[in-house]
């Protein structure tokens, strides 16, 4: 059975920011009634000067990726998942030596889906997620993705608040610890990218929710997903990637 995908992308600049740091991409190919796709989303670090640029970098090479590695060895999955590993730490080189060639600090997320052949392939670091929606009568809902950060204490105004800080992101150093995770896919099966944007106000259950809602339609999933977390007060830039697997 050849599978194909139903896919749409946003992004939102959110209520109160005057630039959107987040960034995405997806990529998709038919070669012989076959799909494969990449979908990434890529999350510049906030309170640094210039995040929009660290998460321009990071799609614009996984499009260079997608056009040069991918369609060249497009039979060969040992060499595009190794390919696309090294798009990720050669992103990271890039974004250091554009801070350093500008005296700016700069530093992004990035979490990358490849699709081929019936297989999943993430490769991810920071805290944006991925999420696979399972099961059309009763649904369930797994995080793909680790959040690479922990929860620290900041005083903000004389009150003590609970924070969360990245520990791995492109940018912060030339050792870059990545994440990668690796399954099969099939018909009905959904994906969620989003930036944190999405999930700081909407917990799993209610991502949950709303994809139940608007399994049929992946452009409404989508902009619910953004259009929810902004009435909930969300102030972050937000990013949504929405896939459903069908035949």
């Amino acid at each position: 059975m050849s599978l194909k995908f139903d896919v749409f992308g946003i992004t939102d600049i959110g209520t109160t920011k005057a630039v959107n740091q987040d960034c995405f991409t997806y990529r998709v190919v038919d070669v012989d009634n076959e799909y494969s796709g990449v979908f990434a989303v890529a999350d510049g670090v906030g309170g640094l000067d210039s995040g929009e640029i660290a998460s321009s970098i990071a799609i614009y090479n996984v499009n260079e990726w997608w056009e040069n590695e991918f369609k060249s060895h497009y039979d060969d999955y040992s060499y595009i998942v190794k390919s696309l590993i090294d798009c990720m730490h050669q992103s990271n080189i890039d974004i250091i030596e554009e801070s350093k060639a500008n005296n700016i600090r700069s530093a992004s997320t990035l979490s990358i889906l490849l699709l081929y052949k019936n297989l999943f392939t993430i490769v991810h670091t920071g805290d944006s997620r991925i999420y696979r929606v399972r099961g059309t009568l009763i649904p369930k809902m797994e995080l793909l993705t680790q959040d690479q950060s922990c929860l620290v204490q900041r005083n903000i105004n004389g009150q003590i608040v609970m924070k969360s800080v990245l520990t791995e992101c492109l940018g912060n150093r030339e050792m870059l610890n990545h994440y990668c995770n690796n399954g099969e896919y099939k018909k009905n099966d959904i994906f969620i990218l989003g930036s944190d944007g999405i999930c700081k106000k909407n917990t799993d259950s209610e991502i949950l929710s709303i994809v139940r809602a608007n399994r049929n339609n992946m452009q409404q999933l989508s902009n619910t997903m953004v259009n929810t977390v902004k009435s909930k007060g969300e102030t972050d830039n937000i990013t949504s990637i929405s896939i459903k697997i069908i035949d």
